[in-house]
């Protein structure tokens, strides 16, 4: 318990950068060790500048530890330091690996066998959302862990494709672990902290300032073989992700997109550049297990291959082809499809009352 409140003191050294906290415990082992030298050893080490000895001498107290304690308790977060058994080896293998994380919920799943990241747009089309939905539930489906950033798009949709599945689903939060963001993810956000696991590096409070995603995404890679991206542009934080998950050498899959699309710009170039295409769950899994060909994934494969409709009328199937293309507004639908404006919207009409497509706030979204 002792020990436990100085690691969290030294966690909440905000004013300490990450490399700083590294060599201070190479060289003094423990935080009880580092929180009882003097500032004339401190200086001696030769990693601090003046403000940073003044603010180290400032904080020389436990109160605000004792406090975050008391709060991790009552709320069922733990903290998970680099000497614990549940740290997992992977991380202690990165550039700049954590400290310590904070965690809640099943935390087993920090050691699962296989986990796999799922990265892509926070503002995916609807076939995106398909995708990483079924990628993410196939793989769970046989024991694979999900890891991605709980951020909108692609990552909630993985998370909720995996979330009921055996291998389950891990969220590397760029925030503390107490705040939700976004907002509109809080239901999942409850639902992982209980069933899932949601982890994070930063401490108590910390909001979700821009640079704290790209070092969020080291994790994500850090604690996956393999990270898949789907729908990501040519400058996003997806591929900073992949960047990392070069470094550490782990596979990269992409799901091509359309090449006249903005939004699948950067996969479509990852595979450019020799990342494995992927069209199939089992074109991931078959680099990890053996796969039976007739294995639980024929099953999601009649299950992708039933939404795709064949409908009746020639000018409904245009437009359910262009829907699940991502074009999913009547001004998008009318320039791609070369039909009046007036047939368009008679069509949608129909397609509806056929409950082939729901229409939301002007958005087509196929059922």
């Amino acid at each position: 318990m002792e020990e436990g409140l100085y690691w969290i003191w030294f966690l909440e050294l905000e004013k300490i950068t990450a490399k700083q906290k590294k060599m201070m415990l190479e060289r003094f082992v423990t935080p009880k060790n580092i929180f009882s030298l003097s500032r004339e050893l401190l200086e001696k080490t030769n990693i601090f500048k003046k403000e940073n000895l003044n603010y180290l001498e400032q904080s020389k107290s436990l109160e605000k530890a004792c406090y975050s304690m008391n709060y991790m308790e009552d709320q069922g977060i733990r903290m998970i330091t680099r000497e614990d058994p549940l740290f997992p080896e992977m991380l202690k293998n990165i550039y700049m690996p954590p400290a310590g994380l904070f965690v809640k919920g099943d935390v087993t799943l920090l050691n699962t066998p296989i986990k796999i990241g799922i990265v892509g747009s926070r503002n995916p089309t609807v076939l995106g959302q398909k995708y990483a939905k079924v990628f993410a539930q196939s793989l769970a489906s046989v024991g694979i862990t999900i890891v991605s950033g709980l951020a909108a798009g692609i990552d909630g949709q993985s998370h909720w494709g995996s979330i009921d599945e055996l291998g389950r689903t891990i969220g590397v939060l760029g925030t503390g672990i107490d705040i939700c963001y976004p907002l509109s993810n809080q239901k999942l956000f409850d639902r992982m902290s209980k069933e899932a696991l949601i982890i994070t590096e930063f401490n108590l409070g910390e909001k979700p300032l821009p640079y704290h995603f790209p070092q969020r995404n080291r994790i994500i890679s850090g604690l996956s073989q393999g990270v898949l991206v789907i729908e990501a542009r040519k400058k996003s934080g997806s591929l900073i992700t992949v960047n990392h998950a070069l470094e550490q050498g782990k596979n990269v899959y992409v799901i091509p997109g359309d090449i006249s699309a903005s939004q699948w710009a950067g996969g479509n170039q990852l595979l450019k550049e020799g990342a494995k295409l992927v069209t199939d769950p089992k074109d991931i899994l078959e680099d990890y297990v053996m796969i039976n060909n007739h294995s639980e994934f024929e099953n999601d494969k009649k299950t992708m291959e039933s939404q795709e409709k064949v409908l009746i009328n020639k000018d409904e199937q245009t437009l359910y082809n262009l829907i699940r293309k991502g074009y999913t507004t009547i001004d998008e639908l009318v320039i791609h499809s070369e039909l009046p404006v007036n047939t368009v919207n008679g069509l949608l009409t129909m397609m509806e009352i056929e409950e082939v497509i729901d229409i939301k706030y002007g958005n087509i979204v196929l059922l």
